[in-house]
């Protein structure tokens, strides 16, 4: 279903929790230049003017394309409701804001967050519109949610490029009096591909080089190692695929991830990667390394390059070859390959990770900013995370330092 937005009508709104969990939208006020899209099927329609928009945009990215908010939802439906705000400019979509609607807890009462469609493995998301149209975009995408402001408590604006066009949405909601909170940025970090290997190798660490050339001397003494590459471009054949992305997931499941909710073996995130794994192969991004030792796959990264960029979304290896270190080693080969292909960045993924910095300490920073709405949850969240956490973390640590007070050195310790 569509709700049309339409400032000379207005109507009753709320939201309940379907028995399925996820957050329904039942009734909303309306204006004329917003629709608000909670049908799955009329989503997953808007492919050809949403990517259209993508390339239109300040800064097209593989992550604000269709395709891959399509894969996404496969795995956000299981407690998610789709909220995807259209602009429509003379009939014409002008801008996306591609958000979902989430009831924490996944019980009547809960408090009812608003995001931005989003998996894990995204690696950035922003407002979807023109370049020089953010502003108006953004200002009628604010005045679009303070009319459904009964039907949300916070919004959480994470993973957005600094300077995107999310800023200007941000400064929207605080014109119109909202509390913001900004949180600690992200940093998606990555590797320049512009030069050469040996040149960009001989500044890494030595230890780093140590440890992988201790990879390469327990692989290879453990049997006979190779390493496959299914390389974007070319539209690898449906069984092929479905071998590959079969492997992937064995491999996952095989790993440490293999115990938690982000394993590729779990019901949304498989649906999330079979489905990302179709699209990005019709497009020619799909990018799979794979190290088998003996003939068994013990490691894989799956990727995606597009814009000139590689996007590693997944990277395990079998628990069970952990000494041996396949990671360490798919991770220095793979590298090698990448540089003198023509491409400009490797991505490795948000997160501070300690191996990832022992590659690179460049990154694009991801900003995170929280905005909380104008219902009791609302008001109350803003209290509790603004005051009284904060005051409460001062009075623990305050306790904490009176049980534990700092020894102090002795004059003649001091001299020594």
């Amino acid at each position: 279903m569509t709700f049309a937005l339409r400032g000379s009508t207005r109507a009753s709104e709320s939201t309940t929790v379907a028995r399925s969990g996820r957050p329904a939208i039942a009734r909303v006020s309306v204006r004329s230049d917003v629709r608000v899209v909670t049908a799955e099927s009329e989503f997953l329609a808007l492919g050809s003017e949403w990517n259209e928009l993508v390339g239109n945009s300040r800064r097209p990215s593989v992550f604000l394309r269709h395709e891959w908010f399509e894969a996404v939802w496969q795995w956000q439906k299981c407690d998610s409701s789709p909220f995807v705000l259209l602009w429509l400019r003379d009939g014409a979509l002008a801008a996306v804001l591609p958000l979902a609607i989430r009831a924490d807890g996944l019980r009547s009462g809960a408090v009812r967050s608003l995001e931005f469609l989003m998996a894990p493995d995204s690696q950035l998301c922003d407002v979807i519109t023109r370049a020089g149209d953010e502003s108006a975009a953004a200002s009628a995408f604010v005045d679009a949610l303070v009319e459904h402001r009964r039907a949300w408590d916070v919004f959480r604006v994470r993973g957005v490029p600094r300077g995107g066009a999310a800023a200007a949405l941000v400064d929207a909601f605080r014109q119109r009096g909202f509390v913001t909170d900004a949180l600690e940025p992200d940093r998606n970090l990555y590797i320049p591909l512009g030069g050469g290997w040996e040149d960009y190798y001989k500044n890494r660490s030595r230890s780093l080089k140590k440890a992988n050339n201790l990879a390469v001397n327990r692989l290879q003494k453990a049997g006979e190692v190779s390493v496959e590459w299914l390389a974007p471009g070319a539209r690898t054949p449906p069984s092929d695929l479905d071998r590959t992305i079969a492997t992937v997931i064995d491999i996952s499941a095989r790993s440490w991830k293999g115990n938690i909710a982000t394993g590729l073996d779990k019901p949304g995130p498989q649906a999330f990667i079979r489905r990302l794994s179709e699209r990005a192969n019709d497009q020619g991004w799909l990018s799979v390394w794979t190290v088998r030792l003996n003939g068994r796959p013990v490691a894989m990264e799956y990727q995606l390059v597009a814009d000139g960029n590689v996007y590693a979304l997944r990277g395990d290896f079998d628990a069970a070859c952990d000494t041996i270190s396949p990671g360490s080693y798919l991770s220095r080969q793979l590298l090698e390959r990448l540089f003198g292909q023509g491409l400009r960045r490797y991505f490795l993924g948000p997160g501070e990770n300690e191996y990832k910095l022992r590659w690179t300490d460049q990154a694009e920073l991801l900003d995170d900013q929280r905005i909380y709405g104008r219902t009791m949850r609302g008001h109350w969240l803003a209290l509790w995370r603004r005051c009284l956490k904060p005051c409460l973390r001062a009075v623990r640590d305050g306790i904490t330092r009176h049980k534990n007070p700092p020894v102090l050195a002795k004059p003649d310790q001091e001299d020594a």
